[in-house]
């Protein structure tokens, strides 16, 4: 019987003293819009499609959730978003005399943004747009 005790109470310590530490794999929501687009634009305002290319890459740390879209709206200009699982938020922000804001939802390769631009040199009307990026 002494035996038995023995043997419990020395496996009571030795499973006592063993650490156990759980690493769960960083998931970075980035990861899967970063790179090269071709997108068609259409504006509502002006009732017209077009076509170009714009970038879309990191910016800021793995927690920020920032990614930086260049060439947005095709005026050569890049807008800072944020990406939250499948959705992307552009914040009001003001760009080389443009005024933006939008919003864009990913399905799988491709990238559909729904955003306002105004250009405020001109004080033009916003201009509303719907592109589709892939």
């Amino acid at each position: 019987m002494k035996t038995i005790s023995l043997i419990f109470v020395a496996l009571a310590l030795v499973f006592t003293s063993c650490e156990i530490t759980v690493v769960e794999p960083r998931y970075d929501d980035r990861d899967a819009i970063v790179g090269s687009y071709r997108v068609e634009e259409y504006s509502q305002s002006y009732r017209a499609f077009s076509n170009f290319k714009i970038y879309i890459r990191k910016s800021g740390g793995y927690t920020s959730g920032k990614v930086m879209i260049e060439n947005f709206y095709n005026a050569g200009i890049d807008v800072v978003a944020r990406v939250y699982g499948n959705t992307i938020t552009i914040p009001l922000q003001y760009v080389n005399g443009y005024e933006i804001e939008g919003a864009a939802t990913i399905y799988g390769d491709e990238i559909s943004f729904t955003y306002r631009v105004r250009d405020t040199y001109t004080r033009s009307s916003p201009d509303y747009c719907e592109a589709t990026a892939w």
